[in-house]
């Protein structure tokens, strides 16, 4: 069983740096009343029905995994939100070009091919279009083998991590200008109280969940590698302009 078949089994997401760094994301990204949107990667709609509700911006939010997209559906339905979610591939989506003023994704690219992955981005969205991103990258060395060891706990076709020019250097080579792009400090950032107890909710809930689908040696092993991984990562956040 994949990690994605996981996730639509427990019906929940999380991603490094908490709501503290969706938040951070959020105030450079600048969604506007009126604009249209995409999660690319939009799990069970937290953001989404986030930036619905505050900004006013329409959003669409597409993942793979048909649970979490049902969950984000019915999440923006119940807050009486403008906007909806589907099951899509990223390096595939079903809108014309030109489409959104605004992209955005949260732990999700080191699941993709880059190359693929960001040229359809680049596609879907307006010219002058914003697109961010919240992506681990490494501390300082690339220790790829534990990114080989993440992959094969998660039985997915690929996991990697870049260094913050490498992630900038992927993102341009699609027509975007990068204007930001800042490690931030740990993969748990200071954030209001009821926040920080919803990101351990979500993350006790992943992590207690994951441990019912696999052996306790696996799940064991898992955390492990993943604890190696996250000892020479932090979460990093990047902002591009669409400029071709």
């Amino acid at each position: 069983m994949s990690f994605f078949q996981w996730l639509g089994r427990i019906g929940v997401t999380s991603h490094p740096g908490g709501w503290a760094a969706t938040e951070k994301l959020l105030t450079n990204l600048k969604p506007k009343k009126g604009e249209l949107a995409i999660e690319l990667g939009c799990g069970h709609g937290r953001t989404l029905s986030h930036v619905a509700e505050k900004f006013g911006t329409k959003v669409v939010g597409i993942d793979i995994v048909f649970p979490l997209a049902l969950q984000a559906c019915q999440r923006l339905i119940k807050r009486k939100a403008e906007g909806y979610a589907i099951v899509a591939d990223i390096c595939n989506l079903p809108f014309r070009d030109e489409t959104f003023q605004v992209a955005w994704a949260e732990s999700v690219f080191v699941f993709l091919p880059k190359p693929e992955a960001f040229a359809e981005v680049g596609r879907v969205l307006k010219r002058n279009g914003r697109f961010g991103i919240i992506e681990l990258t490494w501390r300082d060395m690339p220790f790829p083998e534990y990114c080989e060891q993440t992959r094969k706990f998660m039985n997915v076709p690929r996991y990697e991590v870049l260094t913050l020019d490498q992630w900038s250097e992927a993102i341009s080579r699609n027509g975007f200008e990068v204007r930001i792009a800042e490690k931030l400090p740990s993969h748990s950032l200071p954030s209001p109280l009821h926040q920080w107890l919803s990101d351990l909710r979500d993350l006790t809930r992943l992590g207690l969940g994951l441990a019912l689908q696999v052996s306790f040696r696996k799940w064991f092993e898992g955390a492990r590698d993943i604890v190696n991984l996250f000892r020479y990562t932090v979460p990093a956040i990047f902002v591009a302009v669409k400029v071709k």
